[in-house]
């Protein structure tokens, strides 16, 4: 099972931003929000599938046209 806690395993939890926005007056220390969307996290995880789908279509964006360069020169 991914750990939802690193970049990239989640996604903010519109609930929470939406909430922030009204609240949100502390830079560092925030109170903390409930919610019934996330239950507080203020992030959703991604299964793992969703998560391989975008890791690669990302490396499809980024390193593929390189990679691509590279044969061509």
């Amino acid at each position: 099972m991914p750990d939802p806690t690193l970049h990239g395993n989640h996604d903010t939890c519109p609930a929470c931003e939406l909430r922030r926005e009204m609240q949100d007056t502390a830079p560092i220390a925030r109170p903390e929000i409930p919610c019934n969307v996330c239950g507080g996290t203020g992030f959703l995880p991604l299964s793992s599938a969703e998560i391989v789908r975008r890791t690669v279509e990302e490396a499809r964006r980024l390193y593929w046209p390189a990679f691509d360069r590279r044969i061509r020169a």
